[in-house]
């Protein structure tokens, strides 16, 4: 369903965020196309900062075959996969102090 990325196909859970635009469009009119992919992007990030916070991976993916992920997580067709977020333990898990990130910034904005 996804293209075959290993990243899916490795990780312990994928969390895959749907939308039922028709659903929100009666609330919102036009602008409901609009919010969903908002929200859509809210959830993904805080699933990152979850996933960093409880020094997990993952990663947001949305190359993959609408219809087959509806059929492996039993979604209806008025539900619209958004993203497919695999999450697992990762290979590595790099740290970086304050100061080491306050350093890299300015040598990559040219400051110092």
């Amino acid at each position: 369903a996804s293209l075959n990325q290993e990243w899916v196909r490795r990780a312990r859970v994928n969390i895959v965020i749907f939308s039922v635009y028709e659903r929100t469009n009666r609330v919102y009119g036009e602008r409901g196309y609009r919010y969903v992919h908002m929200e859509c992007g809210h959830v993904g990030q805080n699933i990152y900062l979850m996933a960093a916070a409880l020094r997990l991976g993952t990663v947001a993916i949305g190359a993959f075959y609408d219809d087959e992920v509806r059929n492996v997580v039993g979604a209806g067709h008025d539900e619209q996969p958004l993203y497919v977020m695999p999450v697992g333990v990762p290979k590595n898990y790099y740290e970086i102090g304050e100061e080491d990130l306050s350093r890299y910034y300015l040598r990559v904005r040219g400051i110092k």
